[in-house]
């Protein structure tokens, strides 16, 4: 199925997605991202290397074309663009196989709603992660990718970055297995609840980790604990997050798994249209990139070259993701590869899925959900 994305002029600034002749249209607004963008050099390298290390591992062809059409190392050279190219290496590799893997098992597949078989599987998985040396326990093998990918992080790695990037991973797989757990009951999560089981889904740990990792930096504990920096932190990683959700909502609602998707959330809580439901989520959004700003130049006045180094790596992390989900042809021009699609490359869009705004579109905004009011506690006033 082709998602065609085409100007609405009825629209200022937004544009109109339609998913096939079955699929009505839907209109996402401008969002406001006040972040210039920067991209690593060797994106193009980085990419052609991902290819021949993705097909040593036996993976089915339907798999190896999303991940050719994943585009993985666009998305770490956007989010990392100061990185290591050895090191970008590992972290596109790593990204491309997160990619597909949610793709076949999480959102897709006979598994996204089985908890008990997605589970066990998982944990499987982790042990591999956590323990390379040990023999291969079935026939999955996507363990057998995460199991290389850990062999060379413990290469490349401090062992206490490698023992928090285990930890990142039961974090993602933890959130991964609620929203399994979300759909095998049909159940669609509270707002409050996505914005803490959201982020677990969006790996958003492991992705913070990886960019320090690439750019040979590490938060110190005595700056990483303090409440302001968990706050701009956890904005940095609903906004990823967030706009995750808005550009692939035809993809999930094509894969029918909505029950984590914002949009939808907003919809069934404000009983709302999924028109209205994505321009309160641009809204939502938009409030936290205000927060964002704020808490960035506040927390700037006074921060040292580590965290003020952090900060840009938070901001380089929101920019390069939006830049690379408002083109990505996992959520655009091909909202799936099939048996009929599966020689073909999916190409980037020609126009953007979204647009970008000058300004946001609140001018202020109270919290969306008690799970996060918090930060706004923090501001000056």
């Amino acid at each position: 199925m082709t998602l065609e994305l085409t100007s609405n002029p009825a629209h200022s600034g937004g544009l109109q997605v339609a998913a096939g002749a079955v699929e009505s249209t839907l209109v996402v607004p401008p969002l406001w991202c006040p972040i210039e963008p920067r991209v690593h050099p060797a994106v193009d390298r980085i990419e052609e290397r991902i290819r021949p290390w993705f097909a040593g591992f036996g993976l089915d062809r339907r798999s190896l074309m999303r991940g050719r059409a994943a585009r993985a190392a666009t998305w770490t050279c956007g989010v990392a663009p100061d990185g290591d190219e050895h090191r970008l290496q590992l972290f596109a590799d790593w990204v491309c196989w997160a990619f597909v893997f949610d793709d076949h098992f999480t959102d897709c597949g006979p598994m996204m709603a089985d908890p008990a078989a997605y589970n066990s599987m998982v944990c499987r998985m982790l042990a591999h992660l956590e323990h390379p040396e040990m023999a291969h326990l079935d026939g999955n093998r996507f363990s057998l990718a995460l199991r290389d990918l850990s062999v060379r992080m413990r290469a490349s790695a401090p062992a206490s970055l490698v023992e928090r990037w285990i930890a990142d991973h039961y974090r993602w797989l933890l959130g991964s297995a609620c929203s399994v757990s979300d759909r095998s009951a049909a159940r669609t999560r509270s707002l409050d609840e996505h914005l803490i089981v959201g982020v677990l889904d969006r790996a958003e740990h492991i992705t913070t980790l990886m960019i320090q990792f690439c750019e040979g930096t590490d938060l110190p504990p005595r700056e990483s604990a303090r409440p302001h920096v968990q706050a701009i932190t956890g904005a940095a990683q609903v906004l990823h997050a967030g706009y995750n959700d808005v550009a692939s909502y035809w993809h999930e609602r094509h894969q029918h798994s909505l029950e984590s998707n914002l949009v939808h959330i907003l919809q069934r809580e404000h009983r709302c249209s999924p028109q209205d439901a994505m321009a309160e989520a641009v809204a939502v959004l938009d409030g936290i990139m205000l927060l964002f700003v704020e808490l960035r130049q506040q927390l700037a006045r006074t921060a040292g070259p580590e965290l003020r180094r952090y900060l840009d790596q938070l901001a380089h992390k929101i920019r390069g993701n939006s830049d690379f989900q408002r083109t990505a042809p996992r959520y655009t021009t091909a909202l799936d590869i099939d048996s009929a699609t599966v020689h073909q490359v999916p190409a980037a869009p020609g126009v953007p899925l979204y647009e970008y705004a000058d300004k946001p579109s609140v001018v202020r905004r109270d919290p969306p959900a008690k799970a996060i009011s918090w930060w706004w506690d923090l501001l000056d006033r």
